[in-house]
């Protein structure tokens, strides 16, 4: 019974070791199927789409994108899928959202075949992007020679290429930055290798006139800017409000300081819209509404000499002030100090006009957040107040970004109270810069590794690789402008 088994595993051994009929003519066949399937006609496909491509073709439908989103109007976007996705198993993985409008078309990023992706095949779309240091910078040739492609890989997956990358934007920075003294002697910039252990100060860049800016290191003493504004924050944020038009007013940073659309910075603080309605440009007691424009001198000059010229020529007659009383005050709160008229003044239509000038320029309104002072006449050329006392507003400090060369989410930290980065409460001039230091943000943000209870932080999270005032060429200093 044994030997009858073992007789009958022999045969299925030798059934299976003996030779395949047409084994050989199979192979060549699966070998000539795949090279047709995943070569030849995908090759083809490329080469002569009107013949493999649907004669209509299909709009690119964005993924996680609203159906809303506006979808350019270009060739490449319009681009056709091949009969039977015939490309589709040479790729690696799925594109970015922002590439997928011409994911169809592989010719857009792949211009050579069975080659990298190319720099230029890049700056074809990417015009406005900034180069990392200036060109003229030959001490590290490495840096010049780094593709677009080593830090933003696609096909990964259809999240932004900078959130995906930044695993390899992060690890890359310190490798120069570490010690970039030795590759760029007398660099401004500090070695930075972690934000927890080892980021300098940061540098805030601040007014140093009106048109010019400087940036300094924060240190052991506060820094501060040429401003000639006079803005008490302190004055403004008492905790039991502060005296207006309608009563006491709580102020509040969000009082004056309103977020943009996206919510990541804020709009610009306007005096029509912020200050207005406790700081009144009026200048005639008897017509508490007519207010002076909150422009250049001569604006205001202009204003006046025609508004009295009009009285005084209409012959318009007022004899009471307003029921409310009058509305000139140095500030908010305290005892008017304007004549009840200067319609029923002295004089004639200027002098009428001088006299409101200087109550509005050095005492009630434009002195108390001004550099004011008297300079000769006569003013502006062809202008009506031309003939007027003269005056001159020192400039004040353009907004500007503080921190140009890093980038602030505010809406991401909008759980936060502003007292805790910006110490407005406690600050009494307008010149002073009130940054958070590294200090404050390292209460809650930690470095590469990760730290229980703080946010792990890499360089991505605050800066960027590209500086978006050193341009690729000619072509992206023109995409670049409005």
């Amino acid at each position: 019974m044994q030997a009858r088994n073992n007789d009958k595993l022999q045969k299925e051994i030798d059934a299976l070791q003996r030779p395949l009929v047409g084994r050989r003519t199979m192979s060549w066949l699966a070998f000539v199927l795949v090279l047709l399937a995943c070569l030849v006609l995908p090759v083809l496909a490329s080469v002569w789409p009107s013949v493999f491509h649907p004669v209509e073709e299909k709009a690119v439908k964005l993924r996680k994108t609203p159906a809303a989103a506006p979808v350019l109007n270009h060739a490449y976007v319009r681009a056709s899928p091949t009969a039977l996705g015939l490309d589709a198993q040479w790729s690696p993985g799925t594109l970015s959202s922002s590439h997928q409008p011409f994911g169809l078309d592989c010719k857009s990023c792949h211009s050579e075949p069975f080659k990298q992706v190319q720099d230029k095949d890049c700056l074809a779309c990417h015009r406005g992007i900034g180069n990392h240091v200036a060109d003229k910078i030959a001490s590290m040739p490495a840096l010049h020679e780094t593709r677009c492609a080593t830090c933003h890989r696609d096909h990964q997956g259809t999240d932004g290429l900078v959130s995906q990358n930044r695993r390899y934007i992060g690890a890359g920075c310190a490798s120069c930055h570490g010690d970039l003294e030795s590759k760029m002697p007398g660099t401004q910039v500090a070695n930075v290798k972690d934000f927890a252990k080892a980021h300098p100060q940061f540098r805030v860049q601040v007014a140093a006139s009106e048109t010019t800016f400087v940036r300094l290191r924060q240190g052991s003493q506060p820094i501060g800017q040429a401003d000639t504004l006079k803005f008490p924050h302190d004055k403004h944020l008492v905790a039991g409000g502060i005296a207006g038009p309608n009563g006491k007013t709580k102020l509040e940073c969000a009082t004056c300081h309103r977020p943009t659309e996206s919510g990541t910075g804020f709009q610009r603080v306007t005096m029509q819209r912020d200050c207005q309605s406790c700081h009144t440009l009026a200048f005639e007691p008897a017509l508490s509404q007519r207010q002076v424009p909150h422009g250049s001198p001569a604006e205001v000059l202009s204003t006046l000499r025609e508004f009295y010229g009009y009285v005084n020529s209409s012959k318009v007659a007022i004899d009471t002030p307003p029921a409310s009383g009058p509305v000139f005050t140095v500030r908010p709160g305290m005892p008017a100090s304007a004549p009840a008229s200067f319609v029923q003044g002295p004089g004639d239509a200027r002098a009428r006009a001088a006299a409101a000038a200087t109550e509005l320029f050095e005492k009630t309104s434009c002195v108390v957040c001004h550099d004011v002072s008297r300079v000769p006449g006569p003013g502006k050329a062809g202008t009506p107040g031309a003939d007027l006392p003269q005056w001159k507003i020192a400039p004040v400090a353009q907004p500007h970004a503080w921190m140009p060369k890093a980038s602030f989410d505010h809406a991401a930290h909008r759980q936060a109270p502003c007292g805790d980065c910006h110490m407005a409460a406690k600050s009494g001039k307008s010149s002073d810069v009130l940054m958070p230091t590294i200090k404050e943000c390292r209460d809650c943000h930690g470095g590469t590794e990760p730290v229980v209870g703080k946010v792990k932080s890499d360089c991505a999270m605050c800066h960027g690789y590209h500086m978006p005032d050193l341009h690729t060429g000619p072509k992206a200093a023109k995409a670049m402008k409005p």
